[in-house]
């Protein structure tokens, strides 16, 4: 059996879209959080973008092929993995797809603390250890197709540790009746074989499996999500998942003054917030959360709490958040800032003690606004 990682870190990224031009220069994360400040547009969810899609590039077969260079570092437990990869178009494809190219993946390197793991270029492959090895697939990353192989077994389960939280949520949709019954069947089978079977193996399902994980199972995390859920909105007397028949979907409900409410009848800023509050509470050890735009949809009141809940009772997991808002921003200290800027195609970062804009946290942002005004960028 693997060792259980302890700490997963994303470090770096740099990343360059071939087709367009776009190129972001290589961005330093800290281990906590990293506030992405800078008006819209200079390339802020882009840089989400290039983390999230290389970290399901590296577990998954079904990744769409993209014309991206990506160089990206990750921490696993004090080890440094460089993971470089080039996607450019396929050539040699006799493939015709109507109004879409296929790409197919021409380069890619893995390095642990500087050491070649292995390196592929076009068809030629080396992997340290191996003499002969299979003729890789060239639509799908090493690290997937060796994903059960025992050499890379600690850096894939580190991997699978660092997922992103959907925050522009899909609240509107259900589960199917069928998928949900499959996880209760199997949820149900894990706990009776393990009562005491950690939250943390549920903890990569959606939202509305794991309200009703947690309220069956694990009542001490439920009694967190729900007085979370109560401090901002007093009218909730109980939070639950439930069949909608006529639909065959299980969707979430809260019952307010005794009537059950379904998320179609729940309004999108309250559906929002809850949903926040159940990922920041069951989000597993060392998880990454990429955030756009936090206070999207959200009032005042909720983005006091949710904040608080993001930057104190939650300090284990690593937190990459874009933001226009005052108040998250100020509330986030200097320190933790990439201001993000950008010349044309070029997107650039700065911390915010080489950008001139004063110690004081309280006028930061302030000196940061007043600068892009006086520079003409407002």
């Amino acid at each position: 059996m693997a060792r259980e990682v302890d700490k997963v870190r994303v470090k770096w990224i740099e990343f360059k879209n071939i087709e367009t031009g776009l190129e972001i220069k290589k961005i330093n994360f800290f281990d906590d959080i990293t506030l992405l400040v800078g008006l819209s547009g200079v390339g802020k969810t882009q840089i989400l973008n290039a983390v999230e899609y290389s970290l399901n590039l590296a577990l998954r077969d079904d990744i769409i092929m993209r014309p991206y260079y990506v160089n990206i570092g990750i921490e696993i437990d004090n080890d440094i993995y460089t993971w470089i990869y080039k996607i450019e178009k396929d050539n040699k494809s006799e493939l015709i797809l109507e109004n879409e190219t296929e790409y197919c993946i021409k380069y890619e390197k893995l390095l642990k603390n500087e050491k070649l793991i292995f390196e592929r270029n076009f068809d030629k492959i080396d992997v340290v250890g191996y003499d002969k090895v299979p003729q890789p697939k060239k639509n799908e990353s090493l690290l997937s197709q060796y994903s059960e192989d025992k050499a890379f077994e600690q850096l894939i389960n580190g991997i699978r540790k660092l997922y992103s939280v959907e925050t522009e949520l899909a609240v509107r949709g259900g589960i199917s009746t069928d998928n949900f019954n499959r996880i209760k069947a199997r949820v149900s089978e894990l706990i009776d074989k393990n009562p005491r079977i950690p939250f943390s193996s549920f903890s990569h399902l959606p939202v509305a499996e794991k309200i009703y994980i947690v309220k069956k199972y694990y009542q001490d995390i439920y009694i967190k999500i729900f007085d979370a859920v109560k401090e901002l909105f007093m009218e909730i007397e109980d939070i639950d998942v439930v069949e909608d028949k006529s639909r065959e979907l299980y969707l979430v409900a809260i019952k307010v003054y005794g009537r059950t409410l379904l998320q179609n009848d729940i309004s999108n800023g309250m559906l929002k917030t809850i949903y926040y509050i159940v990922e920041l509470y069951t989000m597993s050890k060392d998880s990454l959360v990429l955030i756009d735009e936090f206070e999207n949809g959200l009032g005042v009141n909720c983005i006091d709490l949710l904040s608080e809940i993001l930057l104190y009772d939650r300090k284990d997991i690593q937190y990459i958040i874009t933001s226009h808002h005052p108040k998250i921003i100020n509330g986030i200290d200097q320190s933790r800032w990439k201001i993000i800027d950008r010349d044309r195609m070029i997107v650039m970062n700065s911390d915010s003690d080489s950008y001139g804009i004063g110690n004081s946290q309280h006028e930061a942002y302030f000196n940061l606004i007043n600068r892009w005004e006086y520079e003409g960028k407002i």
